[in-house]
């Protein structure tokens, strides 16, 4: 069996950049994925993901609301050095919710 460091799931990305930190599971909704796409088409790569999915326990632990989009595979964080031409991109994207973060410099996503 592969590594999951190496199971491409898109184009442009692999099951490790939506895991979660403690559990390694992964859940994505397609929708999620098809939109990160677009936005790294339209972006040109130019970010990270820094939190997908998160097992419960996980979500806990980072301080994450309940019931979190992150534990069910809807939503994904990302960081960026250029993080206000991203989130004008990512507005544009049609995510259900989207919300920047300016002192902790990341975008939340949801479908």
């Amino acid at each position: 069996m592969s590594d999951v460091n190496e199971i491409k799931i898109s184009k442009n990305f692999y099951l490790k950049d939506f895991q979660c930190r403690c559990c390694k599971r992964v859940m994505i909704h397609p929708l999620l994925l098809e939109k990160i796409e677009i936005l790294h088409q339209l972006s040109g790569g130019n970010f990270r993901i820094t939190s997908g999915y998160r097992c419960e326990s996980h979500n806990k632990e980072v301080g994450g609301v309940l019931n979190s989009k992150h534990t069910k595979g809807y939503a994904c964080d990302i960081t960026s050095e250029n993080i206000k031409e991203i989130f004008e991109i990512v507005k544009n994207l049609g995510f259900t919710f989207v919300k920047w973060d300016k002192k902790k410099n990341y975008i939340h996503m949801e479908v």
